[in-house]
């Protein structure tokens, strides 16, 4: 991140969420400065069926809530027209993605920006989710999603399982027939939130990085998404079905 563009987004936060958002988002700043030397993390990784969504389902009684899809660089110059706030300083938004291949879905509540959650079509917009190996077919008409944040006055309502169902829908109308996604077994309220959605539990896998030394391990499981905080006894009776099955 160029300097100018440091500036730009802790002068976003201090106007965005105060002197609280602001210090926080140089706490998440020095955690991924830190995963670039060392990190330890643990994953469940889910697949989603597009078919699932049904968008009325878990839509927030919110005034004023309207979500828009970036799909190119044309869309995103549109939103000041629209009247809609930039995410450009925003934590997690950075435009290059949109011209390779990441789509941007940004709830609004009365033009005021409250939500964002990315997806990739192609394998050169996986970093604008997560950047982890976990195998994904994209031309089996395969996607991942992730890169998702909610701004601190609007979490807790629903708008990131609401807009989970939108991207389902937005996946399914273009002929994608599944999506994955990982989530850090620690992200409890991201668990609990997609949890409304039904993906499949495909595996849990811990990624180890030090330096440019990394590995992924994965053990696959199958099984629908556990409720969070239940993850160790998941596994556990996966890794015993197995042990029948052999």
């Amino acid at each position: 991140m160029t300097l100018g563009r440091l500036r730009a987004r802790a002068g976003y936060l201090l106007r965005t969420e105060g002197v609280r958002g602001l210090m926080a988002g140089g706490f998440r700043s020095l955690r991924l400065l830190r995963r670039k030397v060392a990190r330890y993390s643990r994953f469940q990784v889910f697949e989603w069926d597009t078919n699932r969504a049904d968008v009325d389902l878990h839509r927030p009684a919110i005034d004023g809530l309207e979500t828009v899809v970036l799909e190119c660089d044309k869309d995103f110059e549109a939103l000041s027209a629209r009247g809609f706030e930039t995410p450009v300083a925003s934590p997690l938004f950075t435009p290059v993605w949109l011209s390779r291949g990441g789509v941007a879905f940004c709830a609004f509540v009365d033009g005021r920006l409250a939500h964002i959650q990315w997806v990739a079509t192609v394998p050169s917009a996986r970093g604008c989710c997560d950047g982890l190996p976990y195998r994904v077919d994209f031309a089996q008409r395969e996607t991942c999603w992730g890169g998702a944040y909610t701004w601190p006055g609007f979490r807790g309502r629903g708008i990131f399982t609401h807009v989970c169902g939108l991207r389902l829908d937005y996946l399914r109308e273009r002929g994608y027939r599944s999506c994955w996604n990982a989530v850090a077994v620690s992200n409890i309220r991201s668990l609990r939130a997609q949890a409304h959605w039904n993906p499949k539990l495909r595996m849990t896998a811990r990624y180890v990085r030090f330096l440019r030394w990394k590995r992924w391990t994965e053990q696959p499981l199958s099984g629908p998404c556990p409720s969070p905080g239940r993850e160790t006894r998941a596994r556990r009776a996966c890794a015993n079905e197995r042990s029948r099955q052999l």
